[in-house]
């Protein structure tokens, strides 16, 4: 897997990006993570990004074993985890799946579930009988934000997205839509912390509502102003959140 990395020192804080992102959706908190004498570690899921090319399978329960197989590869025992949006429902899966692994759980604009499953698994199929091109992912990386990014950043992140293949977007879409965690999050028995976008329309503030409910001792801070990638649009107010708590302070 392609990988961004920053940082040497402790705690080793994993990142994990959503549908048709990249690790560097992640890069701006790995920096401030490196910063504050920790390691910071964002990989391209297998099939998306720079990591196109690399085989399956292309599901929520499959890339949280392939992740623990990269732990064991790099000699990594415990981290600190965080998971943004389908990389939130691959987090929860390597906590519940590999829960010796992780010391504190970080849920960023995600959930437990999908609401409508038949819908999503309806977009999929039109997906599926269309081209996967840059026309294909630019509705996507447009409802990623309330508050767009600069024009050429922007485009870096359609172009991160054109790049995963068509094969692993159909399954992780079709996977994620009848991914539902949620049923075993009270087996999460680590610090959570859960950080939703108020104006996420994929996952709402109730979604993570929904699953502090269900983890014990579970936190959840709404950010106001924002869509579905707070650690992007309003950095500064996520950070003052998240870096605390991963970082044991908090």
């Amino acid at each position: 897997m392609h990988l961004i990395e920053r940082g040497t020192g402790q705690p080793v804080v994993l990142c994990i990006h959503g549908y048709c992102q990249a690790a560097d959706y992640w890069a701006p908190t790995l920096d401030l993570l490196a910063g504050r004498g920790a390691t910071g570690i964002a990989p391209d899921l297998p099939g998306f990004a720079r990591s196109a090319g690399e085989p399956g399978p292309y599901t929520m329960e499959g890339y949280a074993d392939r992740l623990a197989r990269f732990l064991d590869e790099r000699g990594i025992g415990r981290i600190v985890l965080v998971g943004g949006s389908m990389g939130g429902v691959v987090a929860q899966y390597l906590a519940l799946r590999h829960s010796a692994r992780v010391e504190r759980l970080l849920l960023v604009a995600t959930g437990g579930f999908t609401a409508d499953p038949p819908a999503a698994l309806a977009r999929a199929d039109a997906m599926e009988a269309a081209p996967w091109d840059a026309k294909a992912v630019e509705p996507i990386v447009n409802g990623f934000f309330l508050k767009p990014p600069a024009a050429e950043r922007l485009a870096r992140f359609r172009e991160l997205a054109a790049m995963a293949s068509k094969q692993a977007a159909l399954d992780a879409a079709r996977s994620n839509a009848r991914a539902r965690p949620f049923d075993q999050l009270d087996r999460i028995a680590v610090p959570t912390l859960i950080v939703q976008g108020r104006h996420d329309k994929a996952r709402t503030p109730e979604h993570g509502a929904a699953m502090r409910e269900r983890i014990p001792g579970a936190r959840l801070e709404v950010i106001e102003g924002v869509g579905h990638t707070p650690q992007l649009e309003d950095p500064a107010r996520f950070h003052e959140i998240a870096l605390p708590f991963l970082l044991g302070r908090a």
